[in-house]
């Protein structure tokens, strides 16, 4: 008898990548959907039991008052940031009845998940770190120096955050950015780093301590939302990568989960940009290549052999979202005769499998729609959200 695995999160290609690692034999799945569904991971044919709460409090109390009859205790995945924070701060209630990923220490994921926090922390274990400071609507800017970039320190429930992130060309753009945050807003502001590419470390702690990690995804292509559209997936491990640093990172919290670390290559160096405490959303890139962390972490979670699964890459694999990377030939980054040699070599896709072609088709649909949705709200976000908490008051 298998534990039942539970996927706490949105209808999105991350909880897609889960369910298609984690179905099989006789494991049960119930996603618990936040949100709404839209055609992602609920057009899988490997969607079943689900419920959907319109929040995270309402599902919380979903999981309190549900599954108390299972044999075993259930597994808990989540692939948001909002979620796994809210089961760290709920961790005592929650691991009575559920295997669940987090710190040992109730609180310190929430205060760890902060950027500013994150970046002290792997400073001081000797990673290559961008000069960093903590930023705030009303701070001082004169020893600030430029081009730098800007993002939110954390995620609160019930807040959109201004943007992703800003890059700062001088005092001006700056200064203009922080004139429309809220005052209540933190951000961390940081040296440019003028990447070449961003690299992505994805792994898992285990009971024991023990790291496993894939390999590393090598991103050349970003799409309007920040996602990364086009990159190598391999075994290796770009020069600066420190594999020792990021088991001393984990162990210091004594974190327990899936987990991600990213970094920005430029000058043959590689500099910390932050870590995931959660399920990555390229996860199911690793998996087209040959590993399954989620699986892997699932067994040892319920005290069963993981050996037979692999859980490190098999060889060098590219990658590309084959639907919306195509917005790069669109505004001029690429050829449209280079984005088809891309789309051939490519052997991992972000939504396409040919077993489980529906959650492709129904993002093919929207294609249109969410290209142009994401290249507005990355140009005018900023005013959107001011604009938003203004209507709200």
């Amino acid at each position: 008898m298998h534990n039942k695995i539970i996927i706490w999160g949105r209808d999105n290609y991350n909880t897609l990548g889960l369910l298609r690692q984690l179905s099989g034999e006789d494991r049960i799945i119930f996603f618990l959907m936040w949100d709404r569904l839209v055609g992602c991971a609920s057009a899988s044919k490997y969607f079943g039991e689900h419920a959907v709460v319109e929040s995270i409090e309402e599902g919380y109390q979903y999981l309190l008052s549900h599954f108390s009859n299972e044999a075993q205790k259930p597994v808990i995945f989540t692939p948001s940031d909002e979620i796994i924070e809210f089961i760290d701060q709920h961790k005592s209630e929650l691991e009575k009845q559920y295997i669940i990923p987090g710190t040992r220490e109730q609180g310190l994921l929430t205060k760890i998940d902060d950027k500013n926090t994150m970046t002290e922390l792997a400073r001081k274990l000797g990673f290559l770190v961008p000069q960093s400071q903590v930023c705030r609507k009303d701070t001082d800017l004169k020893n600030v120096q430029y081009p730098c970039i800007i993002k939110p320190a954390h995620t609160t429930i019930g807040h959109r955050n201004e943007f992703k992130y800003k890059i700062c060309e001088n005092k001006k753009v700056l200064t203009n950015a922080l004139k429309y945050v809220r005052r209540g807003s933190e951000f961390i502001l940081q040296q440019y780093i003028p990447k070449e590419s961003v690299a992505l470390v994805y792994g898992a702690r285990l009971k024991n301590g023990n790291v496993v990690m894939a390999g590393t995804l090598v991103k050349d292509r970003f799409i309007a939302c920040g996602d990364g559209s086009h990159g190598l997936v391999t075994p290796e491990f770009p020069n600066g990568i420190d594999k020792k640093q990021i088991e001393k990172f984990l162990d210091e919290i004594d974190y327990y989960g899936l987990f991600s670390f990213e970094y920005g290559l430029f000058d043959n160096k590689a500099y910390f940009f932050e870590v995931n405490l959660r399920n990555d959303g390229t996860s199911h890139f690793f998996y087209q290549a040959g590993a399954n962390i989620p699986l892997a972490w699932y067994c040892d979670a319920i005290g069963r052999d993981y050996s037979q699964i692999n859980t490190v890459v098999t060889n060098d694999c590219w990658y590309i979202d084959e639907i919306f990377d195509v917005a790069n030939v669109w505004n001029g980054t690429i050829s449209r005769k280079q984005w088809k040699s891309d789309k051939a070599k490519a052997t991992i896709f972000k939504y396409y499998d040919k077993e489980d072609q529906e959650p492709w088709k129904q993002m093919k649909r929207g294609k249109m729609r969410k290209i142009i949705q994401d290249a507005f709200v990355k140009k005018y976000r900023l005013y959107i959200v001011w604009a938003m908490d203004k209507l709200k008051h």
